[in-house]
């Protein structure tokens, strides 16, 4: 199976806007790269990276978060 997250999937996970996505998600280091054979003009990139990509961030937040003195 070829489990593919367009833009719009990403914007709908996040609950962000589409440009935000476009213009600073996807930019971000660390994020994915497009899957190859997608071209840049319609990116898709594996759900199963993303996922894990976010996932890693939620963690990070976590340990990062402020702690009791």
């Amino acid at each position: 199976m070829n489990d593919l997250m367009t833009l719009d999937d990403i914007t709908e996970m996040l609950r962000l806007s589409r440009y935000h996505v476009r213009d600073v998600v996807v930019k971000t280091p660390g994020f994915p790269p497009p899957a190859p054979g997608t071209g840049p003009r319609k990116p898709r990139w594996p759900a199963k990276e993303v996922r894990k990509f976010f996932a890693g961030k939620s963690a990070q937040k976590a340990n990062t978060g402020s702690q009791p003195a």
